[in-house]
């Protein structure tokens, strides 16, 4: 019997496992990115191992935003209960806490119920910590109380880069050596129709414009790149400043306006894939970041790609990005010359954008944290049909 027949055959222990749906209701951002793609992931590998069907469930509030938004954890939808009266941080402490004590509860976006053990969660970061001026003072002490309590509950917890890992354990909000690193996907990008429309509806051309992904939070630091932008003074250049951001939590931010810088507000996702397609080059100025989302989506387009030396950026994107400092603004203005001015630069940098963005893989995060959940169960017959699962992802080629 083939290896692949000996797998499809064999019956493994059912790991239960169950969503917190929480995110499902808000603005889709990184970390809401982050959690419906992971979802759709592990959802996807389930349905390979158990013929009789599993699935994870999904819990969330009452409200039809939830509920509405399921179709994008993929098809067929999962099965949904909504469940309480509450909403928000006092609905996931209370009345999701009590939710089906003998599953898994999978908790994708930062925040859990403070004294569950049997749970997975990502902290993606503590960049509230290190960079407190860009949070509120209440999102800062729920935060960092919570998450101290989490770390060392929790039955397991994951983060998102060496970088973050390091950050959790400085600041025990996790002890030592308990959190597990995922290397997060980023092909979730190619399965994305461009809505070029976005160009005209922004008034600028093909190759013609910087890009940046906007947010209020101050280590962004998106103040510096308009700056240097300004200083670089690249004529027929424009500077796309797509996004936006929460003025409770980051508090009020006064940005620097141009007349060849274009503010977009919030765009969709196959708005955002064609600006990446057809920027120039995409800036990615932050004091820090707990992975790097944006630049590796805008490398998986092929767009060049100038990025912070600061958090994580540079673990992630490699040898595949022009750096600077991000408290250095002529360093910025120096980089921003010489991408728009140097076309075989550029020309070199699509290519080896597309073969680092190609290295990062929903299936794999996610087989890594199943793997984990099936370790601390003892679940051995799972195990090996998952670690046989990474070898061939691994074995496959680019």
């Amino acid at each position: 019997m083939s290896r692949t027949a000996y797998f499809r055959n064999r019956v493994f222990t059912i790991v239960r496992l169950v969503l917190n749906g929480r995110f499902l209701g808000r603005p889709v951002t990184g970390v809401e990115r982050m959690a419906i793609h992971l979802t759709r992931a592990m959802r996807e590998i389930l349905a390979g191992l158990y013929p009789a069907g599993h699935d994870i469930d999904v819990i969330a509030p009452v409200g039809e935003a939830y509920r509405s938004t399921l179709p994008a954890l993929g098809a067929p939808a999962p099965a949904f209960a909504a469940i309480g009266r509450l909403h928000g941080h006092a609905w996931e402490q209370t009345e999701l806490l009590r939710v089906r004590p003998d599953s898994w509860l999978l908790n994708l976006c930062n925040m859990a119920p403070i004294t569950r053990r049997r749970q997975a969660v990502v902290i993606c970061d503590a960049m509230y910590i290190d960079h407190p001026e860009s949070f509120s003072r209440g999102f800062r002490w729920w935060y960092r109380i919570a998450q101290t309590v989490i770390g060392r509950r929790a039955a397991a917890i994951f983060t998102i880069s060496e970088f973050s890992r390091a950050a959790l354990e400085r600041h025990r909000l996790v002890p030592p050596g308990k959190t597990q690193v995922l290397r997060l996907g980023i092909d979730h990008m190619d399965g994305l129709e461009a809505d070029d429309g976005i160009l005209a509806r922004t008034d600028v051309q093909p190759g013609g414009y910087l890009l940046v992904i906007g947010s209020l939070a101050r280590h962004k630091n998106l103040a510096l790149l308009i700056d240097a932008f300004v200083d670089a003074g690249v004529e027929g250049l424009d500077l796309v400043i797509a996004g936006g951001g929460n003025r409770r939590i980051h508090g009020n931010v006064v940005l620097r306006d141009a007349g060849n810088i274009r503010y977009t507000g919030r765009v969709s996702d196959a708005e955002l894939k064609a600006l990446y397609t057809h920027a120039m080059a995409f800036a990615c100025p932050s004091i820090s970041e707990g992975f790097g989302f944006t630049p590796l989506e805008a490398m998986s387009t092929g767009c060049p790609v100038i990025a912070t030396t600061g958090g994580a950026v540079p673990e992630i994107c490699g040898n595949a990005a022009v750096y600077a400092d991000p408290y250095d603004r002529t360093a910025w203005r120096d980089a921003i010359r010489r991408i728009a001015t140097d076309e075989t630069l550029r020309n070199e940098l699509k290519e080896l954008a597309r073969l680092q963005a190609s290295r990062f893989t929903w299936r794999h995060a996610a087989l890594q944290m199943l793997t984990a959940l099936a370790r601390h169960d003892g679940n051995h017959t799972l195990i090996e049909a998952l670690e046989r699962q990474s070898e061939n992802l691994y074995n496959a080629p680019n």
